[in-house]
């Protein structure tokens, strides 16, 4: 069903895992997605039944979504634009905090519900004073300082929910292939 006439809908089939040129794809399990228990309007992951088990709450120490069985590995911090802006600006040391808790993790990241170009764009002045270099500038920073990569999605949530499950399930299939010896690859012949 197509939720926007702009963009292609997600994919509806599974990814792709082979092995001797033969599917395996079946003998690797769906995600459960965990979302912190303090998310208040928490992304649906309830639309890409091809990438995603399910979800279920869990309190979280870093972060506001993880994987089952990945929870000490895998952490994805999810910031509105609104919600960037003033906590980048009101509440700066606790973000701080926060990204020292990420850096923690062996896979991370800050998936803004913006593009680089809404970042870089004037701000409402009834909203914040906030200049967009400092903005962008900040990302920038923290990415440096603590490797913590941005991903700069939409502020179309649809779209930044399939950006968010695609990240989730792609690092998940990867951490089971490894974990379960099939190599940490999808098809023979990747690097």
């Amino acid at each position: 069903m197509q939720q926007n006439s702009y963009y292609v809908d997600p994919t509806s089939s599974r990814l792709i895992i082979k092995r001797d040129g033969h599917s395996i794809t079946r003998q690797i399990p769906k995600p459960v997605i965990l979302i912190d228990t303090r998310e208040k309007l928490p992304f649906d992951f309830e639309r890409f039944p091809n990438w995603i088990a399910e979800e279920k709450r869990h309190k979280l120490k870093a972060g506001d979504y993880s994987v089952e069985g990945m929870e000490k590995l895998l952490a994805l911090e999810r910031k509105t634009l609104s919600d960037l802006v003033t906590t980048l600006m009101q509440d700066r040391p606790r973000f701080f905090r926060l990204c020292e808790q990420l850096a923690k993790y062996r896979w991370r990241a800050l998936l803004v519900e913006a593009s680089y170009e809404d970042i870089k764009s004037p701000y409402d002045a009834d909203y914040t004073l906030a200049h967009p270099n400092a903005v962008s500038g900040t990302l920038d920073a923290l990415e440096a300082k603590f490797g913590i990569p941005v991903i700069y999605a939409s502020q179309y949530k649809p779209l930044a929910e399939e950006k968010a499950a695609s990240w989730l399930s792609k690092h998940f299939t990867y951490w089971y292939l490894e974990k379960n010896g099939f190599g940490r690859v999808l098809q023979e012949g990747d690097l």
